[in-house]
């Protein structure tokens, strides 16, 4: 949850000024923290296909699937609603008015009208959509009697989805209008992953875990600098590469492998959270970098990760004070 914060805070970073950072060392300081936090959302689908499989395997796949995705559907729609409501910037609601503040920032929110529906109301929420249909698509395949099916279509779309994201500029010149990452272009390979690896027992050592992390690292480095190199793809444009499936998955055989890791420390009380915090966090996001210091300020860039992260904890506590607000965080 951390990484997912440091890739929407971007450090050494800013949309609005890219000349800001541009000097060679804050370019690769920045991009490279960027892009070493992208094992985060690979790993979480790979959870959740570790954890359905049982309920998967124990008939009825799509009643299953569809238990697991109701909660998700109606939490993904609340947070849209949420984040189209809530002003970016209260001080200029107050001063220009609620309506014209909101009206300045749903283009930036909803004005994309092809990927919208699979993202929502703010660019971090389409981590749920894409979630659902990779769950729905695997149980329709065990449903069909095909498991493996999953499998290998998640794989199809997977390579499709870099064909046309960041590898579209130098094999086809120009990235398709839909954004590969959202739907289950990516998250579909990942899901089947967890459900194939939990149906057959996966039981690794830390050697396979540290072998294929250290060569999914590798291979995404290189995917990476040539694609900017030869490519002119900038590096924080990538959300996943080839080098993220063994990257995740050996990250996860290490995991497996050190089930007692972290037990009983204050990251095993704060997993429960996971699921609200994500949904949440671009809220105090958003505020720090309105109401935040502006200008090349590199104690600010620093301080930037543990102020989101202190704010987002604040944010949930205050959300869990009451039953409506705590459905937010855990519908379930």
């Amino acid at each position: 949850m951390m990484a997912v914060m440091t890739i929407h805070i971007s450090p050494f970073n800013n949309v609005l000024d890219p000349t800001l950072w541009r000097d060679p060392f804050y370019f690769w300081l920045g991009g490279t923290l960027n892009q070493l936090c992208r094992f985060a959302v690979p790993l979480f689908f790979l959870c959740a296909g570790y954890f359905l499989q049982p309920k998967l395997a124990g008939g009825h796949p799509l009643s299953v699937a569809l238990r697991y995705c109701r909660p998700l559907l109606l939490l993904w729609l609340v947070w849209s609603l949420l984040y189209l409501l809530i002003p970016f910037n209260p001080l200029a609601a107050a001063e220009q008015g609620y309506l014209a503040t909101l009206q300045q920032q749903w283009p930036l929110q909803i004005g994309d009208r092809l990927n919208v529906w699979l993202v929502g109301g703010m660019v971090h929420l389409w981590f749920l959509p894409a979630l659902m249909l990779a769950v729905m698509l695997t149980a329709l395949c065990h449903g069909l009697g095909r498991p493996a099916l999953a499998l290998w279509l998640g794989t199809f779309l997977y390579l499709l989805a870099l064909i046309g994201g960041s590898y579209a500029k130098p094999l086809l010149g120009a990235e398709w209008p839909l954004l590969t990452r959202n739907g289950p272009l990516f998250s579909l390979v990942f899901v089947a992953l967890g459900v194939w690896l939990r149906q057959g027992h996966w039981q690794p050592d830390a050697g396979t875990g540290w072998l294929l992390l250290t060569g999914g690292i590798l291979l995404y480095a290189l995917e990476a600098w040539a694609l900017l190199e030869f490519g002119d793809v900038p590096l924080n444009r990538h959300d996943f590469l080839l080098g993220s499936l063994p990257w995740g998955v050996g990250l996860f055989a290490l995991l497996l492998a050190h089930p007692q890791l972290g037990a009983g420390s204050w990251l095993e009380r704060l997993s429960p959270k996971v699921l609200g915090l994500y949904c949440l966090h671009m809220l105090p996001a958003i505020w720090l970098f309105v109401f935040g210091p502006q200008g090349k300020l590199p104690w600010w860039e620093l301080l930037k990760l543990p102020l989101l992260f202190a704010a987002s904890l604040l944010l949930y506590r205050i959300l869990s004070t009451t039953p409506m607000t705590r459905w937010l965080l855990r519908p379930h």
